[in-house]
């Protein structure tokens, strides 16, 4: 039986991003890694998994496949609960995939793990407040997602620039909405016009492209890409952290990705004109049960939107003034994702590597 230092439970592809980073610290120091495919994902995107961990020269193996063959001394996981199926493990971590202060991630099956990796005090402070017996060590470690972005050298930026057609005297505008509610149906289907002297990068949720639900949306879609200075991400660009790289503002909607651009010191729109289902619009209970409340507080990083209007005047002033939001972007970082300082899987690594229980 062949047995490797980490196994990384990925039950989906947008589990890569959070990740990668762990696997590339480990395999400098000579760890060994697998990835163990749980293949929750349609196939186009457990294709583009397997193509991605090939190229990135890491082991996987699907859980289809799986006969007992392997085990390893830590299992990470990156949802709460153990897998049904998932190789003989020594101990157990938790690398949770999203950051906020969403009610998911305070839950007593989060705590069946030796290890909890943590992102920033809010999430620290809560565990023990919530948890104060709770088995897993706890290390507030920053959000391992983010090393990607924050290492990334000036020439790098610039070949990525290169890479996507953006022009490099342009500010870059990332526009990466949700499914939904979704500000998608309420954007012009020629707002690229409105932001000729900007390059535009659009980033959809995999839902967007993958599920027919949202097939109007994609009818959107195809009226934003004919514009020369937009770059559409295709299902193939898995991940954020590049576009929010390279980016000098973001629009979205009730995505936590404007807690990783932020937290990056970067000037988030958050667009609250977002479109609902008739049944939400009737029944306004359903609106305030799918969101999540207690991200109130902390929207106070990005500057709200409530119209088109609003937005494109917004965009404007943000890349003019990208210093108007600054403290209360630093402040709310260290609350919710800790330090950004590209080092959160080297400071991961030394934990795995002189863990003792």
């Amino acid at each position: 039986m062949q047995k490797y230092f980490v196994t990384f439970v990925t039950n989906h592809l947008y589990y890569l991003p959070q990740f990668l980073p762990i696997a590339r610290e480990l395999k400098k120091r000579g760890k060994s890694c697998l990835f163990f495919l749980h293949d929750k994902d349609r196939p186009e995107q457990i294709t583009i998994t397997k193509a991605i961990l090939t190229e990135e020269g890491f082991d996987y193996l699907s859980v289809t496949d799986y006969t007992n063959q392997v085990s390893c001394k830590f299992l990470i996981c990156g949802a709460n609960g153990f897998p049904e199926s998932a190789p003989e493990y020594d101990y157990s971590a938790l690398v949770v995939h999203g950051i906020g202060t969403k009610a998911g991630y305070f839950t007593e099956n989060m705590n069946v793990y030796d290890i909890r990796f943590v992102e920033g005090n809010f999430r620290l402070n809560k565990i023990k407040e919530l948890f104060p017996d709770a088995k897993p060590q706890l290390h507030n470690v920053g959000f391992s997602k983010l090393d990607d972005a924050v290492n990334l050298t000036p020439d790098d930026k610039a070949a990525l620039m290169a890479k996507y057609g953006l022009d490099p005297n342009k500010k870059t505008i990332l526009y990466a909405p949700t499914f939904y509610p979704s500000s998608i149906e309420k954007m012009p289907a020629d707002f690229p016009k409105d932001f000729a002297d900007y390059n535009i990068i659009i980033k959809p949720h995999f839902f967007s492209f993958l599920l027919n639900r949202y097939k109007h949306q994609r009818k959107i879609f195809e009226k934003w890409d004919i514009y020369p200075q937009v770059y559409f991400a295709v299902v193939e660009d898995y991940n954020l952290v590049p576009f929010m790289a390279i980016a000098d503002v973001m629009i979205s909607d009730e995505s936590s990705a404007i807690f990783e651009f932020a937290a990056l010191n970067k000037p988030v729109i958050c667009n609250r004109n977002v479109h609902y289902r008739l049944t939400y619009r009737i029944f306004k209970s359903k609106i305030r049960k799918r969101m999540d409340a207690t991200m109130d507080e902390f929207r106070l990083i990005a500057s709200s939107a409530y119209s088109y209007k609003e937005l494109v005047d917004l965009v404007k002033q943000e890349v003019q003034q990208p210093e108007k939001n600054e403290a209360n972007r630093l402040k709310l970082r260290e609350e919710i994702v800790g330090k950004v300082d590209g080092k959160v899987s080297v400071r991961i690594a030394d934990i795995l590597e002189n863990f003792k229980k």
